[in-house]
């Protein structure tokens, strides 16, 4: 599950078009940044392990967020710094215990179409993205511009064929699938809907991701949540970082690829900041919300 991303598509949510983009921003973000390229430029993004890329002609790349550990010419390369390979390496992303998603951004940004003002890949409806899915065994992508505007003379090429720079970004600290990661949250439009064993269920218990957990939400398993009465809502708007609660009193969380409408209740909404790191927070991983 690899696809073409960049910061979104918005200004169509009132049409049911998604804002998707990357899951974690500001891994994007510093992806780009690393490589020289505006924040907004198209990249890669990496679900875990498994993409297998061929480098054709020399470029300049930056790895960033987690979830893999990233093997260039049979040597692993370090993250959140800039590295030059020659024509013919071959980066691949092995198993890693941290972190969900993976940022592969190249000097000069990727040579993409736009689908109402984005290259993000939404699936669902084929728009972005290489023929609008992810990518697939022999695509080809080329680079928007071929000689990127970057400083990489001190970069040296060693043995292997690529060399890395001296200098590193910094990046904050990547969940380990065994940690118990504090989330901070917002009351939900309904917060006052829910029973009040439920309200202090949401702040006071842990939850764990579910493996029903991708770009569109992350459900969690844990205390059921229940409310006061049971009726029925009428649909209203939502986006990503909204908390919506099942009829089963099952939460969860809208991320990228969130719908635009839903009828089911919204317990809480995820500090933006932190829609990043829960992002990075795989199947498995505990976590526990704090209250803003």
């Amino acid at each position: 599950m690899c696809s073409i991303q960049d910061l979104g598509r918005r200004g169509f949510q009132q049409y049911g078009i998604p804002i998707s983009g990357a899951m974690d921003m500001q891994a994007a973000k510093t992806a780009n940044r690393i490589c020289g390229n505006e924040d907004e430029d198209a990249l890669l993004e990496c679900t875990l392990h498994g993409t297998e890329i061929l480098i054709q002609d020399t470029t300049v790349f930056s790895i960033t967020g987690g979830g893999s550990t990233a093997i260039l010419n049979g040597q692993k390369i370090p993250f959140n710094k800039q590295i030059k390979a020659i024509a013919g390496s071959i980066i691949k992303l092995l198993p890693s215990p941290i972190g969900f998603y993976a940022y592969l951004a190249f000097a000069g940004g990727l040579k993409t179409s736009l689908d109402l003002g984005s290259s993000s890949t939404y699936n669902l409806a084929a728009l972005g993205g290489k023929n609008g899915k992810p990518l697939e065994q022999n695509d080809r992508i080329e680079l928007k511009n071929s000689k990127p505007n970057i400083q990489h003379a001190n970069i040296v090429i060693n043995e292997h064929g690529f060399g890395i720079s001296n200098w590193k970004s910094t990046v904050p600290q990547l969940p380990h699938v065994n940690d118990l990661v504090e989330i901070k949250c917002h009351k939900g439009p309904e917060w006052d809907l829910f029973e009040e064993r439920s309200t202090s269920a949401w702040f006071n218990s842990i939850f764990i991701i579910s493996q029903h957990a991708n770009r569109m939400g992350f459900q969690l398993e844990g205390a059921q949540l229940e409310k006061k009465e049971k009726k029925e809502m009428i649909s209203t708007a939502v986006t990503k970082g909204i908390v919506q609660v099942t009829n089963h009193g099952t939460p969860i969380v809208l991320m990228a690829d969130a719908q635009t409408i839903g009828g089911y209740p919204r317990i809480g909404r995820i500090f933006n900041d932190d829609i990043n790191l829960l992002a990075q927070c795989r199947p498995g991983t505990k976590i526990k919300f704090v209250s803003i």
